[in-house]
């Protein structure tokens, strides 16, 4: 009853949202018709559309993609890891928990695009300095979310799972993670959308080394070109990825688990 109950309110919410999404189109598309602004910078979405799909046949914008997710994947899973290991370590150790502490008022308001002159000087202009900034940018709220997550968790859960026998990796696995889970999920929802942010904003300023380069720098190269329509298209395609990681795996996973166990008023 419960499970019908929350698949009724994301069906809802699609509804809500897709109709959301069809009226700013419609608006895009009348306001670039009545030419209020000039055509080159403001093309219709029409025009736009037919361009994305002249990239998307040629493969360029696809090649530009898979190019994109991967810098992401490498960057969010170095970033996932050492996230993981840094906060567990502040678990156990009070010392390191004030390292950690410290190391995050520092370096956490610190823009991942602000270090990417030093990541310059030491990796190079390659697909690695890209990796490097998507580390940096997405690393924060990953520990931040974990540590706090962590340490959320009552002191009497711990107590009740260690009166069932459960120490060391099963008291991690069926205690601290599932108690952990909505600060590891707002985590890693943060963390992806700053990866993209991070890769974007590299590839635009330097784009990847032997001519290669994903959606930052086909978004660039068309913006120098003064191709207005493809900029347009590009960026509509990082929404498009960034609406079905929303929906198909984070939200999945939240109506899942995080919504079915009631841990949310949603």
């Amino acid at each position: 009853m419960k499970v019908t109950k929350l698949k009724k309110k994301s069906n809802n919410k699609t509804l809500n949202q897709g109709l959301f999404i069809v009226g700013v189109m419609i608006l895009w598309e009348l306001v670039a018709r009545a030419q209020w602004f000039p055509v080159l910078l403001f093309p219709s979405l029409s025009s736009v559309f037919v361009n994305l799909l002249t990239e998307l046949v040629n493969g360029e914008i696809g090649g530009r993609l898979l190019f994109s997710l991967y810098l992401i994947g490498a960057g969010l899973g170095l970033a996932v890891v050492t996230a993981a290991v840094t906060a567990t370590s502040a678990l156990i150790s009070p010392i390191i928990s004030d390292w950690v502490q410290a190391l995050m008022a520092v370096l956490h308001p610190l823009p991942g695009i602000a270090v990417l002159p030093i990541i310059i000087l030491w990796l190079g202009t390659g697909p690695q300095s890209i990796i490097a900034v998507i580390w940096f940018s997405s690393i924060w709220p990953l520990i931040t979310n974990l540590h706090t997550g962590l340490r959320s968790v009552p002191a009497t859960q711990m107590e009740a799972g260690r009166n069932l026998g459960l120490k060391g990796i099963a008291l991690i696995r069926f205690i601290l993670l599932p108690g952990a889970f909505p600060y590891i999920l707002t985590g890693l929802r943060v963390a992806w959308a700053r990866a993209w942010q991070a890769s974007v904003a590299a590839e635009m300023v330097f784009g990847a080394s032997g001519g290669e380069g994903g959606l930052g720098w086909f978004i660039y190269k068309k913006r120098f070109f003064m191709e207005i329509p493809s900029v347009f298209g590009g960026m509509i395609v990082i929404i498009l990825v960034g609406l079905l990681v929303e929906r198909l795996c984070f939200e999945w996973v939240e109506v899942r688990t995080i919504r079915r166990w009631g841990m949310t008023s949603e």
